[in-house]
Parts: C-alpha cells; sequence; structure tokens
C-alpha cells in the first residue's frame, strides 16, 4: 500500500522508519524537509501544499491508501474530520477528540466527569490576572502553570518560588509568549512522587480503535528541561528511553483500568469517540498514577525508543483503525532489552538558534556499524540538505534523535545502561559549528546514566 505522513520531524522520520521495514508499505509520501526522512526506503518527498484541502487532492493523486498524521496541529486543524467527509482513510482523532491535547481546560473538565485522577486546578481568563497572581500565593509552593492550548511541548512551567510563578503567569497572559495557547492558564498543583521514591513522571502511548479498545506500549520516561539535572526550561524533549524498570505490570493495569478506560468510555458517551494515540504523562503520587496531560498522537522523542523495541508491524494496526476495524485480538510484542535517545539539539534551544550548520560525523564508521547491527538509529527532526547538494546541515532547535537498542550488554551492567552508552557513544562522533562558532547541546544525564566519555 501507499502511505502519506503529515509532518517531518524526529516523530515522523521514525514513523517512515518503521514503515520502511513493513511489507505491507510499497510507498511513503512525505512534504517538508527532513533529510533522514529523504533517504529513508521506500520514501518519495512530494511539493508542500497550500492547506487541508491540498492534502487531501495530493492523497487522490497519488492514491494514497491512508494517512498517518504526525505532529498535533493538524489534528487541532480538523484534518481527520475533512479527510473522511473526503472518504479517504486516515489514521488521528478528529477535531473534537483531540481536544484532549489542544485544550487543557476540556481535558481536566473530562477527567472530573469520568474520575480519572489528575492534579487539583484552576482556570485564569486574561482579565483575572489579579486573581491568577493572588491564587499563587494562597495554593503553596511549588506548582504548575500551563498555558490551556498547543504551545510546543513548552507551555508548562513548574514554579518553585513566587517570583517564577508570577513570571509564568505573565508569559502567557501579559507578554503573549505562547499566542493565542496563553489566552487562559491553568494553575495546578506540583504532583510528587511519594517520599524518599526517585520516580519523575513518565509516559505510556495506546492505539485505540473507534470501539473503544486499546492496546498499550511500553512506558517510556522523557527528559524535557533543557539542562542536566531537570535545570532550565522545558523543551520538546531532550531525551527518553523505554522500558521503566520500576513499573510493574500491576501498575500498568491500573492504568489501563483507572485513566485509559474511563477517558475513552467518557469521550464516546458525549459523542466525540476517540480513536488514534492517546499518549498519558503520568506521576506516581502516594495514591498511585494520576495524569499530568494527555496528548492526542506519538511522543516525540518517546516514539524514538518504542519504535527500537517494536517487533510488531504497526503500520497494519494503525491501518485497521483508521478504516473503522477494530484491534480487539491484535497482540503487539516488544523486544527484551532497552532503548535509549538522545537528543542533540543546537546551541541556544530552546530559544534562540541558528541554522543551516554543515553535520559531521553521520556516517562514522562506529555508526554504520551499529546502524547495520540493528543497535542504532540516527532519527533526524530539524535536518534539510544544503542547497543543490546532498550535505545534511542544522534546520531546527532539535537536530538529531541518536536512539540505541541494547538486549543484552556486558555482565555487571543492565540493558537500560548499556543501550545509554552506545547511544552517548555514537552521539558524541556527531558534532558541528553555527555560524556564531557554537557547537550542538545535549543532556548527558538521559536515563540517569553517565555518558562514557565522563566516567
Amino acid at each position: 500500500m501507499k502511505i502519506l505522513v503529515i509532518g517531518a520531524n524526529g516523530r515522523e522520520d521514525a514513523i517512515c522508519w518503521l514503515a520502511g521495514q513493513s511489507p505491507a508499505v510499497e510507498r511513503i509520501f512525505y512534504f517538508g524537509k527532513n533529510a533522514g526522512m529523504a533517504c529513508r526506503p521506500k520514501c518519495q518527498e512530494l511539493a508542500q501544499p497550500l492547506g487541508i484541502s491540498c492534502i487531501i487532492d495530493l492523497a487522490r493523486r497519488q492514491e494514497v491508501d491512508f494517512t498517518i498524521v504526525g505532529p498535533e496541529q493538524p489534528l487541532a486543524d480538523g484534518i481527520v474530520d475533512q479527510f473522511r467527509t473526503a472518504g479517504l482513510s486516515i489514521f488521528g482523532p478528529t477535531q473534537a477528540a483531540a481536544a484532549l491535547e489542544t485544550d487543557k481546560a476540556f481535558a481536566k473538565k473530562m477527567m472530573a466527569e469520568c474520575h480519572v485522577p489528575t492534579a487539583n486546578a484552576r482556570l485564569f481568563a486574561a482579565a483575572e490576572l489579579d486573581l491568577a497572581k493572588a491564587y499563587v500565593a494562597a495554593i503553596g509552593l511549588p506548582l504548575v502553570v500551563k498555558a490551556i492550548g498547543l504551545a510546543g511541548g513548552k507551555g508548562a512551567m513548574v514554579c518553585r518560588t513566587i517570583e517564577q510563578a508570577i513570571d509564568a503567569i505573565e508569559r502567557c497572559l501579559v507578554r503573549r509568549e505562547f499566542g493565542p495557547a496563553g489566552d487562559a492558564i491553568l494553575i495546578e498543583e506540583f504532583l510528587a512522587g511519594p517520599s524518599g521514591l526517585n520516580r519523575p513522571e513518565v509516559s505510556v502511548l495506546a492505539v485505540v480503535d473507534a470501539f473503544g479498545n486499546f492496546k498499550m506500549f511500553p512506558f517510556a520516561q522523557d527528559h524535557k528541561p533543557a539542562y542536566d539535572g531537570d535545570q532550565g526550561p522545558n523543551t520538546g524533549g531532550m531525551g527518553s528511553f523505554a522500558p521503566v524498570s520500576w513499573v510493574s505490570r500491576e501498575m500498568m493495569d491500573q492504568v489501563a483500568q483507572t485513566i485509559f478506560t474511563p477517558i475513552i468510555a467518557g469521550m464516546k458517551a458525549r459523542g466525540t469517540p476517540f480513536s488514534g494515540v492517546l499518549y498519558a504523562g503520568l506521576m506516581w503520587t502516594a495514591s498511585g498514577f494520576k495524569v499530568v496531560e494527555f496528548n492526542v498522537r506519538l511522543g516525540d522523542p518517546e516514539i524514538q525508543p518504542l519504535s527500537m523495541l517494536l517487533k510488531t508491524d504497526l503500520i497494519p494496526v494503525l491501518k485497521k483503525i483508521a478504516d473503522g476495524e477494530s484491534i480487539a485480538d491484535v497482540e503487539l510484542e516488544w523486544k527484551s532489552g532497552a532503548a535509549v535517545c538522545v537528543v542533540i539539539a543546537s546551541h541556544g534551544y530552546p530559544q534562540s538558534y541558528r541554522k543551516g550548520a554543515l553535520i559531521k560525523g553521520l556516517d562514522s564508521d562506529y555508526i554504520r556499524g551499529l546502524a547495520t547491527n540493528g543497535q542504532l538509529q540516527i532519527f533526524h527532526a530539524g535536518t534539510k540538505f544544503a542547497a543543490g547538494s546532498r550535505q545534511v546541515v542544522t534546520d531546527g532547535g532539535r537536530v538529531l534523535g541518536v536512539t540505541a537498542f541494547c538486549a543484552s550488554p556486558a555482565a555487571g551492567h543492565s540493558p537500560l545502561a548499556g543501550a545509554a552508552r552506545i547511544a552517548y557513544q555514537a552521539a558524541f562522533e556527531i558534532d558541528w559549528l553555527d555560524s556564531g562558532g557554537n557547537k550542538p547541546q545535549l543532556r548527558t544525564d538521559i536515563a540517569n546514566s553517565v555518558p562514557p566519555a565522563l566516567s
């Protein structure tokens, strides 16, 4: 079959990598600049269409069998609704169902109605600036200030001082750094794990069909702050790993019963059934898992290590969901072992950064050898080819997701430690200098590891 992938970042490169391995896939169409996707088997770049109606025309002209939506913005814009109205097969939630991510106030309302455990929160509009500031002083610290709309993963700000909280409120409601996404904010309690336990936020993805059946992926952990030790501003994700060793089968069953089952049933009951990928960001507390947020697409960079662990051909499963078929009898199989993704970003990310730097080391003997034996994939996010050449240059904030898999490392090391070591050794093979003479940035503690160069 022929598929169309919407989006051209790290998540979509991972989708193309998975699709390229599927015997069911003949051709993969995409649009947007991504040097990694351009080099994937079966991939063909198409001219950038202007708007959803043009994407529909493109899908018809290319005789696309079904479309996979990667990023959240097209879902918020109603691309699934318009494709289905046009009689075309597409994987993803409708605009109304996507509100679980695109409208955090709606998500909180649904969780309350469905008795899904989550943090206590209060909504404030722009006209309630003084009330929001007074509320901060009253509820205690730490707390979280969230823009209610889409903010590229950067709209949730953990505040440990009154000054940080006031600044976060003003970033949204006064300075409008997040645009319409910050028209209103949620101020919510900070969820923390039980005292003495180092259990940070984790995430779990599930594919969901129109009948309410869902299949959960292994738990993953994303590292969002820009710098080591979870310091600095939030980003779209500086690395991730899977599985999470302390999450037991009983914990996974609890999440299925208390989070996925009721929210999926609640969406169906209100006439906006959910199908696609439902992503739950979770915090383990003294009373079990609570939801930090919902997303309605594959996590980026979580899908990168998860894709390295997946044994099942995912593409036919997504096609069944897109066509309104049941996945009740589908079983997703996973490799034993662990996978780690280390993101290499442009200097200055997530604030200002330069583009156009020539990336060196992508074809090193070490990287090619690991890729050949299935232990490593370099997923491209912010890259493109330099004009008139096949040289790869930077074209974004998050540039590469260096992702390694390890099944059985040397004695005395866990698979997770082995995967982290491989990923960091590969990451240190890659380098560039931007026009300001700046080298790339990366965290050195993904998966709580110590890179080989620092050990």
